[in-house]
C-alpha cells in the first residue's frame, strides 16, 4: 500500500513537473503571437491621402504666428518627408516620425510603402522652433487617412508621445492670442495648460522733499485662458490628454 502511495505521488510530481516546462516553453510563444495580432496592421489602399489643419506656433522672436500644416500620403518609398516655409528646429523632424507612427497605431492602417509629407506654413516667421505642432500633424495624417477633415475653426497646439499622450508645451499665452487674433474658435492646448501664469507690471511711488521715488516690479497672477480669450475674441480654450480626446474635438 505504501508503495503504491509513493508512486502516485512521483507521478503527480512529473506530471506538475511537465506542466511547468509546458508554460515555460509554449507561454512566451502565445504571447509573441498574441503581440503580433494585436500590433499587425492592415495596407493602406491605393490612391493619395490628404488633409490639413491649423496649426500655432511661436517664431524665434517670440511671438505667436498662425500656419497651416498639411500632410499628402502618396505611393513611394516610405519615406517620412518635411518640406517647411520657415525653416524649423531638428526636433520638428522627431516629432512627425511620432505623429506617423501614432497615426498607424490610432488607424489600424499601415504606412508601409507611402511616402508621407508633411508641409508646414507660417507666415513671415523666418524660423519656428520646437515639437508643438506634432499634435496637430498627428490629427492631420489620422484625417487623411481616414479621408475626413480637421475643422477649419480649430487650433492645436501640443506635442505628441509615442504612447498617445498629448505634452505640455511652452508659450501657450502667446499662441493663444494669435490663434483669437486669427478668427479660430477652438483652441486646444495640452492638460494642465488652459491656466498660465502672467506678469502684471505694477508701479508704487513715494514723494519726499524735491524728489519722487518710483518703483517698478512684476507681479505673478494666475488667469484662466478659457475665459480671458472668450470675453476678448469669443475662442473656448480646452484641455485634452491624448489624441483621442482631440480627434473628438477636432474632426468634421
Amino acid at each position: 500500500m505504501g508503495n503504491k502511495v509513493v508512486v502516485v505521488l512521483y507521478g503527480l510530481l512529473f506530471l506538475f513537473i511537465g506542466m511547468i516546462f509546458g508554460i515555460i516553453l509554449i507561454y512566451p510563444q502565445a504571447l509573441n503571437e498574441y503581440a503580433t495580432n494585436q500590433t499587425k496592421k492592415l495596407p493602406l489602399s491605393e490612391g493619395t491621402y490628404e488633409a490639413s489643419v491649423n496649426i500655432v506656433a511661436v517664431s524665434n522672436e517670440g511671438i505667436g504666428v498662425v500656419g497651416k500644416g498639411e500632410v499628402e500620403i502618396k505611393p513611394g518609398k516610405g519615406r517620412v518627408l518635411l518640406n517647411t516655409n520657415p525653416f524649423v528646429e531638428p526636433d520638428t523632424q522627431y516629432s512627425i516620425e511620432i505623429a506617423k507612427e501614432v497615426a498607424e497605431s490610432v488607424t489600424g492602417k499601415s504606412l508601409a510603402g507611402k511616402d508621407i509629407i508633411y508641409s508646414i506654413e507660417a507666415g513671415e516667421a523666418q524660423l519656428v522652433g520646437g515639437p508643438s505642432a506634432g499634435a496637430a500633424l498627428c490629427i492631420a495624417t489620422i484625417a487623411a487617412i481616414q479621408h475626413k477633415k480637421v475643422r477649419s475653426d480649430v487650433a492645436i497646439t501640443g506635442t505628441i508621445q509615442a504612447n498617445g499622450s498629448i505634452g505640455q508645451i511652452g508659450a501657450v499665452a502667446e499662441k493663444a492670442r494669435a490663434a483669437g487674433e486669427a478668427g479660430i474658435k477652438l483652441f486646444i492646448v495640452p492638460r494642465g495648460q488652459r491656466k498660465v501664469v502672467v506678469y502684471e507690471k505694477k508701479e508704487t511711488e513715494k514723494r519726499g522733499p524735491g524728489f519722487v521715488f518710483r518703483r517698478i516690479y512684476y507681479e505673478p497672477k494666475v488667469i484662466d485662458l478659457n475665459e480671458i480669450m472668450f470675453e476678448q475674441y469669443g475662442m473656448r480654450v480646452l484641455e485634452v490628454g491624448n489624441i483621442t480626446e482631440a480627434l473628438q474635438l477636432a474632426l468634421e
